[in-house]
């Protein structure tokens, strides 16, 4: 395999197809977020009980926890939903780019929509192994921290014990779910590009990582090495600009005018929105291009797998 060939097609791809982007916003993204209340907690009001109660009943707190609850589980199930929309998107339209098809964001979208539940039903599945290896992982370390903890204070060798398993764990963790992903990655192709079953899709996935596991593993590597390259980028970008979009808004704030300060804050946020979001967009994109490639060429014929893809892909709308 072409490895560099590889990169150079998926980054042309994502490139040059940017519709792709929206999908690629949501493709990596994960089923919900952490939502984190500051340090502070919520303020405190002077005085006694009352003073709260004036301010606002607890009935119409609860109406307020109920409302951001509903919001929150609204945004979660539509994110799962365009994830899940994203990978056939992106799958479909990769190998149909590189059979020298043209693609647009309709028919996109529309591919996204016919193998929505096949690819919930392999996410599905793929969940339900990963819980098992959390679980034939995390039960017996737990069970060794529980006994090294269990006749109180430990000692120095209790204390060794546990940072002994805590590292064979993280270990652990690493062997099982590095080469999982890279499962997850040929499966998810062999369910879309190859229309295998869910199943099917399982077995295949398994069966190109267990025969073909130095291209796989280095295929791993390199994108995990390209995915921490372009997230270190992305960030350094996002803190320079965000550095000098926030100037006025630091120096309002500095001195004094805190309202103008505010707005000029959410200005400047709202002018790196974009920026971010297509940059997110892009690089998700482009790794989800290279493993579709990946697939393409590990199932091709030798001869096709050699020479790359048939056509050049075409150029696609802006």
């Amino acid at each position: 395999m072409n490895y560099g060939e590889l990169i150079k097609q998926a980054f042309s791809i994502a490139r040059h197809h940017r519709y792709l982007w929206f999908f690629g916003i949501f493709a990596g993204s994960s089923a919900g977020g952490n939502f984190n209340v500051p340090g502070g907690g919520f303020p405190s009001y002077g005085g006694n009980g009352d003073d709260f109660s004036s301010q606002a009943s607890s009935s119409d707190f609860m109406t307020f926890l109920i409302v951001v609850g509903v919001v929150v589980a609204v945004l979660v199930l539509v994110s799962i939903a365009l994830s899940l929309i994203s990978q056939g998107a992106l799958a479909t339209s990769v190998a149909a780019i590189d059979g020298g098809e043209r693609r647009s964001f309709g028919l996109a979208w529309r591919a996204g929509l016919a193998t929505f539940w096949r690819v919930l039903g392999e996410a599905l599945l793929f969940g339900v192994i990963a819980i098992g290896c959390l679980l034939a992982i995390g039960i017996p370390v737990g069970l060794v921290i529980f006994a090294a903890l269990a006749g109180g204070d430990p000692s120095g060798g209790g204390i060794a014990l546990i940072v002994l398993v805590a590292l064979l764990a993280v270990v652990a963790l690493i062997v099982v779910f590095f080469p999982l992903t890279i499962i997850w990655q040929l499966a998810l192709r062999a369910l879309i590009v190859g229309e295998e079953g869910v199943v099917d899709a399982l077995r295949t996935g398994w069966r190109m990582f267990r025969t073909r596991l130095g291209t796989s593993l280095l295929l791993g590597l390199l994108q995990l090495a390209l995915g921490i390259a372009g997230a270190i980028v992305l960030f350094l970008a996002a803190l320079l600009v965000g550095l000098v979009l926030f100037i006025p808004a630091i120096a309002l704030g500095i001195s004094g005018y805190y309202t103008a300060a505010i707005v000029a804050a959410v200005v400047a946020g709202l002018v790196l929105l974009g920026p971010f979001l297509a940059a997110i967009g892009a690089l998700g994109t482009f790794n989800h291009a290279f493993w579709t490639l990946a697939y393409l060429r590990l199932t091709a014929p030798p001869a096709s797998a050699a020479g790359g893809p048939m056509h050049p892909p075409p150029p696609g709308p802006a």
